[in-house]
């Protein structure tokens, strides 16, 4: 190796040693040219910063263009006769480091007349939604996590020259409506590589709902459903058309992979909005359980969730007809019958410290014997004609609930299987993936919107963004050939 000053001695193999070398002495010459003699390293660090993606902004823009000049006038785009359309125009494009300047040329299939266009540099580079690859990944990331504003906040102040928040938006948008439609398909490369540990002993199902705002045109000459101000000054612009905010109750499904002591060791989650509906989540999750399954073929199966009938019909149906499995075990999630339990308590048991104890043991005789709640059935059934109206409309509530769905209330045989007794991968899914991020102060969304972000977050979440989006990425690719070259294989 040379000294400090010279850098690696240029030795046979040693190229990229002497390469990154050359670039950190341009980058520090740069910088000194840059700022003062006397400046801090704090004002060093952003010089060098700012010089590095400029730099890189510069390399990727010349990549680009040199992939574009290479295209003749006919090639073959995914195996199609393509002609060059139009002449060689200026396009810009999005990076982490800047917009990209790159004149490139349009495509359309020979014989069809005004067909789609195509520009094979996007195709060959893999140019996303008009952004590199790294950027609309790191877009999708992002868009899972944050709102636009905070996506561009953070950019710059990791000195990374994001697009304007609008454009963030529209890319962010078309990736997760493309990952919506790729979903199950790509799923499909995916589920081999997701191994199931040995310490697992069964597989936990679930499905609810959660409520979303969603901003809808109010029909004319309706009242609004909120309260506003009343304007004072004139309009200046002509005013939007008049929106309400509704929440409506959007879908969240959860698989769980869960060991003796029912604790999860991998999680899948998935989202859809009330107009996608649930079939198209019912059938993912139970390709995920089929693929579990196959590796551990013992896996007990549940489902948990809360007392919603067309849910329980909607798992229950999916997991016969398309895994053949009739004999899953059934739970309702024992938080929510907690809650009805002490509702009961409020009106029989008037003592707030009565009213815990008789609480707490019913929680523990729910734990120790599956006859349980037959005795808290029988307790409510006496006691509901002891009261006024609204008091015995209350138990008589709680009453039909236990009664529809007792045989899915006996805590210990699912406790002795081995499986959870509670939903707290769905409830809390119910939190984390869509309240966290989609119920925050004054957002309200379009089902677009919602739908697109809800699939990010939930493939995020499930730990699959990383490969889901290589396989992704895929759909914006194509091969490019250029017509000689295919002659001369040919000849």
């Amino acid at each position: 190796m040379g000294s400090v000053h010279q850098g690696p001695i240029n030795r046979k193999g040693n190229e990229i040693e002497v390469a990154k070398a050359d670039l950190a002495r341009a980058l520090k010459r740069v910088v000194e040219a840059e700022v003062a003699a006397d400046a801090s390293f704090a004002e060093r660090e952003v010089a060098a910063l700012d010089s590095a993606d400029e730099a890189i902004r510069d390399y990727c823009e010349r990549e680009l263009q040199m992939i574009a000049d290479s295209h003749d006038d006919d090639l073959l785009i995914n195996g199609v006769h393509c002609r060059l359309s139009h002449k060689p125009a200026l396009g810009f494009y999005h990076s982490l480091c800047g917009p990209l300047r790159v004149y490139r040329r349009r495509y359309r299939e020979v014989g069809v007349r005004n067909g789609p266009t195509y520009v094979a540099l996007e195709l060959e580079a893999g140019l996303v939604e008009g952004a590199t690859p790294a950027l609309a990944c790191s877009i999708a990331l992002d868009r899972a996590l944050m709102h636009s504003r905070e996506v561009a906040e953070s950019a710059a102040a990791k000195h990374r020259h994001f697009p304007s928040r609008t454009t963030i938006e529209r890319i962010g948008l078309a990736l997760g409506q493309a990952a919506t439609e790729a979903a199950s398909s790509i799923e499909r490369y995916l589920r081999p590589g997701e191994k199931v540990a040995t310490e697992a002993v069964g597989i936990s199902v679930g499905l609810d709902r959660t409520s979303v705002p969603y901003e809808e045109v109010r029909e004319e000459g309706t009242e609004p459903k909120t309260r506003r101000k009343t304007r004072k000054k004139p309009y200046e612009r002509t005013p939007p058309e008049p929106v309400d905010v509704n929440y409506r109750m959007d879908y969240v499904g959860t698989v769980s992979l869960v060991d003796v002591d029912s604790a999860t060791l991998f999680g899948l989650k998935y989202f859809a909005t009330h107009d996608q509906g649930p079939e198209d989540i019912v059938k993912r999750m139970m390709a995920d359980v089929r693929s579990m399954r196959r590796q551990q073929p013992n896996l007990n199966v549940s489902i948990v969730q809360d007392g919603a009938k067309e849910l329980w019909t909607l798992v229950r149906n999916a997991l016969k007809e398309q895994l053949g499995i009739e004999n899953q075990n059934e739970a309702v999630d024992r938080y929510h019958l907690s809650e009805r339990l002490a509702k009961v308590l409020k009106v029989t048991v008037p003592d707030e410290e009565e009213r815990a104890k008789q609480l707490a043991k019913w929680e523990k005789e729910l734990d120790e014997d599956d006859g349980t709640i037959d005795r808290i059935e029988q307790y409510i059934e006496d006691n509901a004609w002891l009261y006024g109206w609204d008091a015995r409309a209350t138990l008589l509530d709680t009453q039909t609930y236990i009664e529809n769905n007792k045989d899915r209330m006996r805590y210990v045989t699912l406790r002795a299987a081995g499986l959870p007794i509670g939903s707290g991968a769905t409830e809390g899914s119910c939190k984390s993936l869509v309240g966290s991020r989609m119920k925050r102060s004054g957002q309200r969304w379009h089902h677009e919107g919602a739908g697109s972000v809800g699939e990010l977050r939930a493939i995020h979440q499930s730990k699959r963004l990383p490969r889901f989006w290589r396989l992704l990425h895929r759909h914006y690719t194509a091969p490019i050939t250029p017509i000689q070259v295919e002659k001369q294989r040919a000849a």
